[in-house]
C-alpha cells in the first residue's frame, strides 16, 4: 500500500495543505500514521476519500455535511451524485489511472471526452492542464518518470491518430514542416498544432522531437516548404534563441516560423 506526505496528498487532490490540516483537526477527517519524527504519512484510502470530498464539493456539498459521512457513505454520495453533477474538465479518476498504469482506462477517458467534445477542448481543457499537474507531481517526486512517460505517450498516440483521421473538406497550397530543434523532447504541443493545421487543409511534414536544424534546412529546401513551426521548452539564453531562428530565416529566404512554448512566453513576457 502506498502511502503519501501532505505536500504529495495536496498535489494529487487539488486540495492545499493548510486546509487538510484544518480539516484533519475540527472534522477529524483523515487518519495519517506519523513517522518516528512525527511526519504525517497519508494512506491510499485517505487519498480516495480526499478526491471524493473534492467531487462532493464540486457538486455543491459543505465540508461540515461531509464530515458527518463515513467513507461508505461519501463513496455513495458521489456514486449517485455523478449522473446529475458536471464534471471537472480533468477528472481525479484521470491521474489514478496513469499513476497506477492503467492503460485502457486512461485511453478511454481520453476517447470519451473527445468523442463528447471534440479534441480540440479535450486538449485545451483537460489534456493540458493534465500534464501541468503531472509536471508538478514528477517535479515533487510523488511520480516517477516512468508514470509521466506513461501517460504522454498514450496522449501522443491519441493526437497522431486523430491527425490520420482527419480528411479536410478542402486543401490548402500551404506546406507547413513541424519540428523540434535538437534538445527539445516535448512534443505534445507540436502534435496538437500539427492536428490543427490538417485539419484547415494545410499539407503538413511532421519531422517531430530531436531534429538538427541542418536537418530541417535540408527537408525543407527539398520539399518547398512555405512555413515552418516549432515549439520550445527548454529555457536557454536569448542569444541562443535568436541564432537558431536566424540561421533558419536567412538559409531558408525568410519564409514564416511559427514559434510557441514555454521558452517564447518566457522571453515574450
Amino acid at each position: 500500500m502506498a502511502t503519501y506526505s501532505i505536500k504529495e496528498l495536496s498535489l494529487l487532490s487539488g486540495i492545499k495543505a493548510h486546509t487538510i490540516r484544518i480539516w484533519e483537526k475540527r472534522y477529524n477527517m483523515f487518519s495519517p500514521q506519523r513517522t518516528d519524527t512525527n511526519i504525517r504519512r497519508y494512506s491510499d484510502e485517505d487519498l480516495r476519500l480526499a478526491l471524493n470530498i473534492v467531487l462532493l464539493q464540486n457538486m455543491g456539498y459543505k465540508i461540515s455535511r461531509i464530515a458527518r459521512l463515513n467513507s461508505e457513505e461519501v463513496s455513495s454520495l458521489v456514486s449517485k451524485g455523478k449522473q446529475y453533477a458536471t464534471p471537472p474538465p480533468v477528472p481525479e479518476s484521470l491521474f489514478l489511472h496513469a499513476i497506477n498504469l492503467e492503460k485502457d482506462r486512461f485511453a478511454t477517458k481520453i476517447q470519451e471526452t473527445i468523442d463528447d467534445k471534440g479534441l480540440e477542448w479535450a486538449f485545451e481543457n483537460m489534456i493540458v492542464p493534465f500534464q501541468k499537474r503531472m509536471g508538478l507531481l514528477w517535479q515533487a517526486g510523488t511520480i516517477a518518470p516512468a508514470q509521466e512517460h506513461f501517460s504522454s505517450n498514450i496522449l501522443r498516440e491519441v493526437l497522431i491518430t486523430s491527425s490520420l483521421q482527419l480528411k479536410p473538406s478542402r486543401l490548402r497550397k500551404e506546406k507547413m514542416l513541424f519540428f523540434l530543434p535538437e534538445g527539445e523532447l516535448h512534443e505534445l504541443g507540436l502534435l496538437y498544432y500539427n492536428y490543427i493545421a490538417r485539419k484547415e487543409g494545410v499539407n503538413t511534414i511532421y519531422l517531430g522531437q530531436n531534429v538538427p536544424i541542418d536537418d530541417v534546412v535540408g527537408v525543407a529546401s527539398k520539399q518547398n516548404v512555405t512555413h515552418l513551426f516549432t515549439s520550445l521548452t527548454l529555457v536557454q539564453p536569448m542569444e541562443v534563441i535568436k541564432n537558431l531562428l536566424n540561421k533558419l530565416k536567412t538559409e531558408l529566404n525568410s519564409i514564416p516560423i511559427f514559434a510557441t512554448g514555454h521558452t517564447i512566453e518566457l522571453y515574450a513576457n
